[in-house]
């Protein structure tokens, strides 16, 4: 299986004080976003799509290209993160991936272990979501046939959510904290 990723990395951060995520260090001299696609790397990362936005895109984007990384520019991220998911499933399309994570930046911590999990249990699933404590967590793996509509869910209410919750989705109950545990406030970042 051709595995990718898009990485939602176009957030302004305010709740944090107006910082860039992907830039933040996640301990072991990574950022955010290097300590992501290692960890995807691990378990044979194929393509990543880093959907990068106003007001940190262009330095963002510099650090995804020396990872390896493709961007996607989300030129109005202030609509929602759907508006991020679309077009990040819309590059996506165009590869020869099987399946994806769909991951935000501020999940930097999830295990490759927990990645594998992912992989074994999606089977004839359209996708695979970890949770932790029946809490659902990220990066869900999402196979090839649901992209289209994830491609086209910039507008929904919902968001990716409403095509996930409509679709063929297996709970995979992990002990990976990392799955639940967002940082999206300083508290967060402290706790890290």
């Amino acid at each position: 299986m051709r595995k990718g990723a898009v990485i939602l990395a176009a957030g302004a951060g305010m709740r944090l004080g107006g910082v860039a995520k992907a830039l933040l260090a996640a301990g072991g001299g990574r950022t955010f976003l290097s300590q992501i696609l290692h960890n995807a790397r691990e378990v044979g990362l194929d393509r990543a799509i880093v959907v990068v936005g106003p007001p940190f895109g262009e330095d963002v984007a510099l650090h995804a290209v020396d990872l390896g990384a493709e961007i996607v520019v989300n030129p109005h991220p202030e609509r929602g993160m759907a508006t991020s998911v679309a077009l990040g499933f819309s590059a996506l399309e165009q590869t020869a991936c099987d399946a994806a994570w769909l991951w935000p930046v501020d999940n930097p911590d999830v295990r490759a272990a927990t990645l594998r999990e992912l992989e074994r249990a999606l089977g004839p699933h359209a996708a695979a979501r970890p949770t932790v404590g029946q809490r659902g967590g990220h990066p869900p793996l999402i196979t090839r046939g649901l992209w289209p509509q994830l491609a086209a869910c910039g507008d929904a209410p919902a968001g990716a959510r409403s095509v996930l919750m409509e679709a063929d989705v297996v709970d995979v109950e992990v002990t990976d904290e990392g799955c639940v545990r967002d940082v999206d406030t300083v508290t967060d970042l402290e706790k890290m």
